[in-house]
């Protein structure tokens, strides 16, 4: 969505502020974040005070992150729109889908740059505990199944600690290398899911 006035000169000089909130959902949830925007901005644009809203999508690795950069006419627009029970309300929706903290930033008058976004302020919550659980079952029960019948002749002519040891090393370095990144990059959706 593109902002209705560009940043000119004049919104530096007049006492405009800005406020950006950057905040990352997980991939299922990128169209329903859309939609939600889509039915607030008309609400917002008829807020006292207000100038222009610009949201920007990005797909990373962990999810889609969104920044939402709003312009307001003065500070105390601004502090009036984020105290509104209404405003907090029709964010309460697109806050829950964060699966990272949310990250808000105010600049005004000639102070328009805002920090560099690298990324966003803390790393993804980590998948659910039962969920980590299902991804190790998923990972190491298929393969140690494999790894006993496959190695069996060798493992039948070593002392029975030393063949353990052999099927557990190449084990842990499969799941560790390979299987697991494998997993999670397939079921990223479903483990970062609340």
């Amino acid at each position: 969505m593109t902002s209705e006035k560009p940043l000119t000169a004049e919104h530096t000089a007049n006492g405009s502020t800005s406020y950006l909130v950057s905040l990352r959902v997980c991939y299922e949830n990128e169209y329903h974040l859309s939609d939600q925007l889509t039915r607030i901005i008309p609400k917002l644009k008829s807020t006292p005070g207000f100038e222009s809203i610009d949201v920007i999508r990005r797909k990373g690795g962990q999810g889609v992150d969104f920044y939402l950069l709003t312009r307001f006419k003065s500070l105390k627009a601004l502090e009036s729109w984020k105290n509104s029970p209404q405003r907090i309300e029709a964010l309460r929706p697109i806050e829950e889908m964060s699966i990272t903290d949310i990250s808000r930033e105010h600049a005004s008058g000639s102070n328009i740059w805002f920090e560099p976004v690298t990324c966003l302020p803390s790393q993804p919550l980590p998948p659910l505990h039962w969920k980590r659980w299902v991804l190790s079952i998923l990972a190491v029960y298929p393969l140690l199944f494999l790894l006993i019948n496959l190695l069996r002749p060798i493992t039948s002519q070593l002392p029975e600690a030393i063949g353990l040891f052999l099927i557990v090393s190449i084990l842990t370095g499969l799941t560790t290398f390979y299987i697991v990144p494998w997993l999670s990059k397939r079921l990223i959706t479903w483990l970062s899911r609340r």
